[in-house]
């Protein structure tokens, strides 16, 4: 599994936490109990899964723990759910990994590093909602810690997949990472998972030098990744 989780690290990545604020040892009765919960919970709004469980080869199991890594397409992921609650993801960006695609299946990106608007308001939105998954469960406790770290982002620029829309100035992060965690009740957490993502999601593009990002036109976007309608 480190050669995977080193591949990661190569390159821009993220890396995700999600975990009860207070710690107990079994919170989670087995590891079996583990893999129904990932396999319940997983969210699945863009034929993309967070986290990915593959049904023909399910997640190996440690001592304490199950794990699966992945490497396919532009696809390279490492994660592992503790029975103490812990729930830990890194994924390489996708935008960092075209090279493992055929030329004819990659993205046409900006020269330089580059991030995706609106791959990264969904990557988000799934973040937060699975957390949100998590919790309606009664699986994070009273309270939780959301941990978002994005890896790489110095001199990397903002852009749009889609042609037919555009922003208007270069927007560039000076900053070598941009992380946050999130204390958050139960309570919180389920009831503004949306809104939590999003006020993330600007927080992070504001860091790229981009002031004032449309907060509508991204929560129309965010909705309509939540109906399933992209």
């Amino acid at each position: 599994m480190s050669e995977i989780l080193d591949k990661i690290k190569r390159r821009g990545h993220w890396e995700v936490i999600i975990r009860p604020t207070i710690y107990k040892d079994n919170f989670i009765e087995s590891t079996a109990k583990c893999k129904e919960i990932i396999r319940e919970l997983k969210v699945s709004l863009r034929g993309w899964e967070f986290p990915f469980y593959p049904d023909d080869k399910p997640p190996t199991t440690g001592l304490d723990f199950i794990e699966h890594p992945l490497d396919w397409s532009y696809f390279v992921e490492y994660w592992r759910y503790y029975q103490n609650g812990m729930f830990v993801h890194y994924s390489g960006l996708v935008e960092d990994w075209q090279d493992q695609v055929s030329e004819d299946r990659r993205w046409k990106l900006p020269n330089g590093k580059s991030l995706s608007i609106l791959s990264t308001l969904y990557k988000i939105t799934e973040i937060f909602e699975f957390a949100s998954r998590l919790a309606n469960k009664g699986l994070l406790g009273n309270e939780c810690i959301i941990y978002i770290n994005l890896h790489d982002t110095r001199d990397r620029k903002l852009f749009m997949l889609d042609i037919r829309r555009h922003i208007l100035a270069e927007y560039i992060c000076a900053i070598e990472k941009i992380d946050r965690e999130y204390p958050l009740t139960i309570e919180e957490l389920i009831a503004n998972s949306s809104k939590l993502s999003l006020d993330h999601t600007i927080w992070l593009f504001q860091r790229f030098n981009w002031d004032n990002p449309p907060e509508s036109v991204l929560k129309e976007d965010q909705e309509k990744l939540l109906r399933g309608l992209i």
